[in-house]
């Protein structure tokens, strides 16, 4: 049979403000009450006709900034690689800027106005149980923007660019000078880095796919898992390389604990080669061992 759902004031407070109901209740936690049909009704409403565009600007926007940092870091510098031509180093510097301002100042705002608004209400959690955090640094997104931020201040004190500004030579924006030398490796290092934390940051867009989405929570719910039995084979083959290091054998591959726990994590991935089996079967004990 029909049934109406008054929705207004889930969405909409007395003061005609955005009503923080359905944050409420996600931090309830309460699966029962999150699948309720009219918490999906809402929800959904809010979603399709006003949050996902806000969303889907703001989530274009970092995609954009990305493609600069892609262009910049890994197309670019590798044209015409140590003959750059002058466009390409002008194109190299104004992606370079970009990056700077357009999306390390972003992500400097951004972080500035939750830090403020957590202060604001006083949303600190203890981390250890002694050091006060701000609350949003709980989440996931918001301390991968923050580690974002900080490589790309430092990846800025490092910018070769900026090091060869007063050593150009009549090669305008170039990154081949004496002074910038010493700070290459550590820039590209920085790169690298803060090219895998942008890739991270762009998790949350699988939000527009249900089956994705789901994939996405099935594999952070599996981490953990992982997490276990990389810890129990570390143990076990730190365990049996020390037991088969004190063997008295004449096996290359088990001598010493080094090569015996390589040996053993290789056996464990069906990396080891097969003919090596044969000097193993040769050694009794040791193939007890492995064999366990």
């Amino acid at each position: 049979r029909r049934v109406n759902y008054y929705v207004k004031h889930l969405v909409q407070d007395t003061e005609g403000n955005f009503n923080q109901a359905l944050e409420w209740l996600v931090e309830g936690k309460d699966p029962k009450i999150i699948c309720h049909p009219v918490v999906v009704l809402f929800s959904d409403m809010i979603w399709s006709r006003l949050a996902n565009r806000f969303f889907l600007l703001g989530r274009c926007y970092f995609l954009f900034t990305l493609c600069v940092f892609i262009t910049s870091q890994s197309i670019l510098q590798h044209i015409n690689e140590g003959h750059e031509t002058e466009e390409q180093r002008i194109a190299t510097f104004v992606c370079r800027i970009i990056i700077y301002l357009g999306s390390m100042g972003q992500l400097f705002v951004s972080q500035i106005k939750n830090l403020m608004a957590d202060c604001k209400d006083s949303n600190f959690v203890k981390l250890f149980g002694k050091v006060p955090v701000p609350m949003y640094l709980t989440s996931a997104q918001h301390a991968g923007q923050l580690c974002l931020l900080f490589g790309l201040m430092v990846m800025c004190t490092q910018e070769p660019i900026f090091w060869c500004i007063n050593h150009m030579d009549g090669d305008l924006f170039t990154q081949n000078c004496k002074e910038a030398t010493s700070h290459k490796e550590a820039y590209a290092t920085l790169s690298m880095i803060n090219m895998l934390l942008y890739w991270a940051l762009l998790i949350d867009l699988t939000i527009f796919s249900m089956r994705i989405s789901a994939f996405s929570l099935v594999c952070g719910r599996v981490l953990s898992e992982l997490g276990l039995f990389l810890g129990a084979l570390a143990f076990l083959t730190v365990a049996f390389a020390s037991s088969i290091s004190a063997l008295n054998h004449s096996s290359k591959d088990f001598a010493g604990i080094p090569k015996s726990a390589l040996s053993l994590f290789e056996i464990a991935l069906g990396m080891f080669p097969t003919e090596h089996f044969e000097t193993i079967q040769e050694e009794v004990t040791v193939l007890a061992a492995v064999s366990l």
